[in-house]
């Protein structure tokens, strides 16, 4: 168990792109409860699954089969690390690439706008602080240079991701479907 008074003072974040090495980690993140209250809740996780949902994810791309097409687009996934220990996981894609999961028409979207997935998985590392310093520099890392907005979708209840992202500077558009719209114009 980490110790994560130091963490935060001598914080190292890094983003290591995601490899099949990571499946089984990501087995164990994706049963935790925590992880699981807002992520994918309704499967039970194998291996095998998570080797048939990442394994494009590792390539760099996502591939979606709707009813008369699939969809092949860019996704970019990483385990991110602080201090060297992997602690979550984050992806980022262009947020027009793909419909939304919640069934939302998203046309109203600026066209240059990239959106993101991730959570913390140790839970040690979660209510201190961290998460709001993973994602401000991911933004800036990831973001900042090839989009003009980023977008976020946390639902009503993920209280502490719609607090996190107040801070970096996201404002909220609307509710639809028990889902907040909020976006962040970034810097050029």
């Amino acid at each position: 168990m980490m110790n994560t008074d130091s963490y935060i003072k001598f914080m190292d974040i890094a983003f290591y792109p995601l490899t099949s090495a990571h499946f089984p980690l990501l087995l164990k993140w994706l049963e935790k409860p925590h992880v699981k209250e807002y992520w994918d809740k309704n499967i039970s996780w194998t291996l095998e699954l998570v080797r048939e949902k990442y394994e494009n994810h590792v390539a760099g791309y996502k591939i979606l089969k709707l009813k008369d097409q699939i969809i092949k687009k860019p996704i970019h996934a990483f385990i991110t690390h602080l201090d060297e220990t992997p602690i979550g996981y984050i992806q980022y894609y262009n947020r027009h690439d793909f419909p939304s999961e919640h069934g939302y028409d998203l046309s109203e979207l600026p066209q240059s706008c990239g959106t993101f997935d991730w959570y913390i998985a140790e839970e040690e590392c979660i209510g201190k602080g961290i998460g709001t310093k993973i994602l401000s520099l991911f933004i800036q890392k990831y973001f900042t240079n090839q989009f003009e907005y980023i977008f976020a979708d946390p639902g009503v209840k993920n209280i502490p991701a719609i607090m996190c992202y107040k801070k970096l500077g996201f404002t909220t558009l609307k509710e639809v479907n028990n889902v907040l719209w909020m976006i962040k114009k970034l810097s050029s």
